[in-house]
């Protein structure tokens, strides 16, 4: 099986990106055919059965629906008292109690698989580095021929990556432009599809928030991933600006509800000033960077060495993970601005090649970036400076002879003792 795929370019193969991200996102649906096998190495079948085997899964993560309704948990889900916690009971799951519902035609539902599964993780940060958006991904798995859910819309975009099998899919016009997540779906789904196909093995299909669709089993097994675009909105947006004005004495003031007309629309002015000192054109910028500095990167465990007090492994051989979510900000200059885990972080130009290196690749080895930043920084200065990487979560290490390594780190100790 081929490596499973890691960006978005990969996903839209060979349909273009840019034509994606120009033309498509957010304004249209479109429907990306791709080869059998292409979304394979993502999830498999022997990967659903590991997890519901082995993790501790409950509602509403995990749910089984049929025909638009919930089942309930309580038909397959049991609870097992803690021996520490008896307030917190264990589940586990009954096996031949949710076989049976999907052998009734019940479809599975595991959400955020994004958090659990390495290959969708990778996929997930990589797409939250291009799109700047939260991303999360949830598993549909059926077999029947009913539908999990009825025709609805949702209040983010989703991309459908087909990874097994067939499903037959319908989209819908919007019947309300760019509704938000808790707005009424008071209005009844247009009873004429945009679109209707098969979704196969390989196909990928893009449905914007808003857009009416249902998915319907053809009597097969059906694996697909629904990866969930979550992108900030106007309303967002205002809001954060609304909080802003918090500064101003005139807004913080008590309004004049037992004023005269007068007072209250003298006051309204002085709302209306404040609002127009604190707007300027850049506004958009600054929440978008406020938006980069707020995403937190997804964990990353570099043990035992991120533990130690050195941090780093010894010697070469080892690589270092970029896990900063968003991408860096650089425009020339003297400064490098960083942006994740809450805050902003500033390097000076010297360590551009660096954090070029780990950007672009993802995963660099240290003897890689040694060779990357020769004549820039000294191997020691190196050192520090990918450890205060890590110590800040913006990196992690990942040793891929890390029982060599303890052996030599734990020998070099006991000689050093002696």
């Amino acid at each position: 099986m081929d490596p499973a795929l890691q960006t978005l370019a990969e996903a839209l193969a060979p349909a273009s990106t840019e034509e994606f991200l120009q033309n498509t996102l957010g304004k249209t649906y479109k429907y990306f055919p791709g080869e059998p096998g292409k979304f394979a190495a993502l999830f498999t079948w022997p990967d659903l059965n590991h997890i519901l085997a082995s993790h501790q899964l409950d509602a509403p993560r995990l749910r089984l629906a049929k025909d638009g309704k919930t089942l309930s948990t309580e038909s397959f889900i049991g609870h097992q008292e803690s021996r520490r916690r008896a307030s917190a009971p264990m589940t586990r799951l009954r096996s031949a109690e949710l076989t049976k519902h999907l052998q009734d035609g019940a479809t599975l539902i595991l959400d955020a698989v994004d958090e659990i599964h390495e290959p969708v993780t990778t996929l997930a940060a990589n797409l939250e580095r291009v799109l700047r958006a939260r991303v999360q991904v949830n598993l549909y798995a059926g077999w029947r021929t009913t539908p999990g859910f009825d025709v609805h819309w949702d209040g983010h975009d989703v991309l459908i990556l087909q990874v097994s099998g067939r499903k037959h899919w319908k989209v819908y016009p919007m019947t309300r432009e760019y509704p938000l997540p808790d707005d009424p779906k008071t209005k009844d789904a247009p009873r004429e599809p945009l679109w209707e196909g098969m979704l196969g093995d390989g196909d990928l299909l893009y449905i914007p928030r808003g857009w009416w669709h249902v998915a319907i089993p053809v009597d097969e097994p059906t694996l697909h991933l629904t990866v969930g675009l979550h992108h900030a909105t106007g309303l967002d947006f205002a809001a954060w600006f609304v909080d802003r004005l918090r500064e101003s004495a005139a807004v913080r003031q008590d309004l004049p509800r037992v004023g005269s007309t007068r007072d209250r629309a003298a006051h309204l002015q002085r709302i209306r000033e404040a609002w127009e000192e604190a707007w300027h054109p850049r506004l958009l910028e600054e929440y978008c960077a406020y938006l980069d500095s707020r995403a937190y990167a997804r964990p990353h465990f570099g043990l035992p060495w991120t533990a130690e007090l050195e941090v780093l492994p010894p010697g070469g051989g080892w690589d270092i993970k970029w896990l900063v979510p968003r991408p860096i900000d650089f425009r020339g200059g003297d400064a490098i601005v960083v942006r994740g885990n809450g805050k902003e972080t500033m390097f000076a130009a010297a360590a551009w090649p660096a954090l070029k290196a780990l950007e672009e690749t993802g995963t660099c080895s240290i003897d890689d970036l040694y060779k990357r930043t020769a004549g820039i920084l000294e191997p020691e200065r190196l050192r520090v400076f990918v450890k205060e990487l890590v110590n800040a979560g913006l990196a992690s290490i990942v040793d891929a002879r890390r029982t060599d390594s303890l052996e030599i780190a734990a020998n070099t100790s006991m000689y050093s003792n002696q």
